[in-house]
């Protein structure tokens, strides 16, 4: 059983031994303890804790205030002395990297550092031919007022990377405004010549050239039709009308076919309610999005997390930063997992008086049709996911209770509640953080990131982060499920892996599937992390694992018209073509299956030439065709079908956040 103390590491797990020492002898503290099962509700629960003596005096342990020692104009100078240092030695990365680390070290009230910095680090990554980010930089430097005697070398860089990507009407545009700049410059009037000859040169050159007349006129019919757009579509969120969320007794809210779902259809696109990064990857990616930055925007006031562009750290910081500013390291230094931080994000993504007049409403019962309908920011959405609070031990909710208090206090030292924090309105926040901590634990998702390794081929799915997608929370386990799931940013994608009739559950994976792990290990970490046993087909006929599958027979449908769903088995080496069923006794005419499988054999080798050049679009549509002609014939499992179904999987990653690691 998964508790916020599953954690042994940081200094909330000493907090709690603390307390238990406090509480004095064993059997009074768990007394005390177990009084929390005759609570009815996560009020009447943290009403309770907060009473108790032990804790109350506990709770100087807990004295907490936002850091930001890491923002120093001493320490940003002294990493921007080692960057330039680097720079000298052509050592472009390193350099890069100490640049970053200078810029995220400033104070924000250091404006002509700054410039200066980004700057710098422009000039690396100029020489390191990452032409789009250097324009990226050399556009905040001169927005943020970079000196005016020095601005003709931006313009002047501007140039060269527009030369280098070959846009030619941005080339002689940087380079007139080089031109221009120069006027402010300290340069000799030798030096302002040449340079002046050079881009006039440039210039007359590229103007000449028919390239640039045509460059310019699609530039402009681009430049219309952003200022007639409103704003930049976001990806769009989407529910397949294939999708039908019911319920029912047995196996609560689930996802159903409404109509015959074929292999590849795209069922579910789902932003984030909200998603948080895991540590290791705060100063590589985006905090707001998950993009990786190669040059990121600091936030003002910390230097605990990265922005990939003006607009996330804007985003964030309207939304949930302004309250985790400074608070960050402190979570990070308690232990408490990425779960933990997800439900402090969710409180502190909406306003204290969001959730006061919600709150009286969030313990009435919704239907699927009601949830699905409710705004997509709507707390209600989240708020009344699984939690099984009728499962859990008093220690449990003793658990959760302590870590939503620390995690409320951590809200309070930020200014969430105001100057002065009224009591009540303290423990009403505590009482939803109670709840957000019970429903993350069943119903987070990670976020994923392709790293593949071009010099051996190898592909790995890195575990980047966690985030609650509240329709996709409603979809069940199965060890052989019919979707894959794959990620752009934050955004969740579903397809299909297979065919899913009319009337069936769509079921997704949690984690064990039946082709790695056995089913004794499955239902083991089905218990332990989800609190159900599985029953999905898998399990019941406790199929094999990929490496125990038969190759020695092919495992047909039966084709009778009375709708029979029998498997038949028969050897390769079978030379009939009309073979019974012995459930039905019907015959059935099993050629059409032999030419699917020699058929699919040169649709693989096509597949998989197609996925080793890169080209995943292509392959993916080859392995929808593969699993498409198999499955009309054949009855899973069997590897032919295993394989195709994981190729497929791996042309949909690939779609998704990728890193190319050499």
């Amino acid at each position: 059983m998964k508790t916020p103390l599953s954690q042994k590491t940081g200094f909330f797990a000493e907090y709690y031994l603390k307390l238990k020492e406090q509480a004095g002898a064993g059997a009074s503290c768990e007394a005390d303890i177990a009084k929390l099962s005759e609570c009815k509700s996560d009020e009447e629960r943290v009403a309770y804790v907060d009473q108790l003596p032990w804790v109350q005096s506990g709770d100087a342990n807990l004295l907490l205030r936002p850091e930001f020692d890491s923002k120093r104009a001493p320490l940003a100078a002294e990493i921007k002395e080692r960057a330039t240092a680097a720079f000298k030695a052509k050592k472009w990365l390193e350099a890069m990297v100490l640049y970053t680390r200078s810029y995220m070290s400033l104070p924000s009230e250091n404006v002509a550092e700054i410039c200066i910095v980004l700057a710098n680090r422009s000039a690396t990554l100029y020489h390191m031919q990452k032409y789009q980010e250097c324009l990226i930089d050399i556009r905040r430097a001169i927005d943020l007022g970079y000196p005016k005697d020095l601005i003709y070398k931006l313009y002047e860089r501007r140039a060269r990377c527009y030369m280098a990507l070959k846009d030619y009407p941005h080339t002689i545009e940087a380079f007139k405004k080089c031109i221009s700049a120069m006027d402010d410059s300290a340069l000799t009037s030798d030096k302002k010549a040449k340079l002046n000859l050079d881009a006039m040169t440039m210039i007359k050159m590229l103007l000449q050239d028919p390239r640039t007349a045509k460059q310019a006129a699609k530039q402009e019919k681009q430049r219309i039709a952003l200022d007639q757009a409103t704003a930049l579509p976001a990806e769009k969120e989407y529910v397949s009308p294939l999708v039908r969320i019911d319920r029912n007794q047995q196996e609560g809210r689930f996802a159903r076919a409404a109509a015959d779902v074929k292999a590849g259809e795209e069922l579910l696109v789902e932003r984030p309610f909200v998603s948080v990064l895991l540590e290791k990857f705060a100063k590589s990616h985006c905090e707001n999005c998950f993009v990786r930055s190669v040059v990121p925007v600091a936030c003002p006031r910390c230097a605990d997390v990265i922005y990939c562009s003006e607009q996330c750290r804007d985003e964030a910081a309207k939304k949930y930063h302004k309250y985790e500013c400074g608070i960050v390291p402190i979570i990070w230094r308690s232990g408490a997992s990425i779960n933990n931080h997800i439900a402090l994000r969710i409180l502190a993504s909406k306003p204290l008086e969001y959730f006061l007049q919600l709150k009286p409403t969030i313990d009435k019962e919704l239907s699927p049709e009601e949830l699905l309908s409710l705004p997509k920011d709507d707390f209600r959405r989240v708020a009344q996911l699984e939690r099984h609070q009728d499962k859990r031990q008093a220690s449990n909710f003793f658990q959760h209770v302590l870590m939503a208090r620390f995690l409320t206090k951590c809200l309070q030292s930020s200014g969430y509640f105001g100057a002065e924090p009224q009591p009540e309105q303290v423990r009403a926040i505590c009482s939803l953080m109670l709840r957000s901590l019970q429903f993350i634990q069943f119903n987070t998702h990670e976020v994923a990131e392709l790293h593949k390794y071009s010099s051996t081929g190898r592909e790995k799915s890195i575990f980047i982060g966690g985030a609650i997608y509240p329709t996709l929370a409603l979809f069940n386990h199965s060890c052989d499920p019919g979707v894959v799931r794959y990620f752009r940013g934050t955004t969740i994608h579903i397809n299909s892996v297979r065919p899913i009739e009319a009337g069936l559950p769509i079921n997704e994976n949690y984690g064990p599937i039946y082709t790695q792990d056995k089913r004794e290990e499955r239902q083991a970490k089905m218990k332990e992390l989800y609190w159900f046993e599985c029953c999905c087909d898998a399990c019941l006929d406790n199929w094999p694992l990929f490496e125990d599958l038969p190759r020695d027979v092919i495992r047909f449908r039966c084709e009778a018209p009375n709708n029979c769903t029998a498997v038949i088995e028969v050897p390769p080496s079978c030379n009939d073509f009309i073979v019974k069923c012995v459930t039905c006794g019907e015959v059935t005419n099993i050629l059409k299956g032999l030419k699917v499988m020699q058929d699919t054999e040169m649709m693989t080798r096509t597949g998989k030439r197609l996925y080793e050049t890169g080209e995943y679009a292509k392959a993916l549509q080859k392995f929808i065709d593969l699993i498409r002609i198999m499955y009309d014939v054949l009855a899973p499992p069997f590897p032919d079908f295993c394989e195709s179904q994981q190729h497929l999987k791996d042309c949909f990653l690939n779609l998704g956040n990728v890193y190319n690691l050499d």
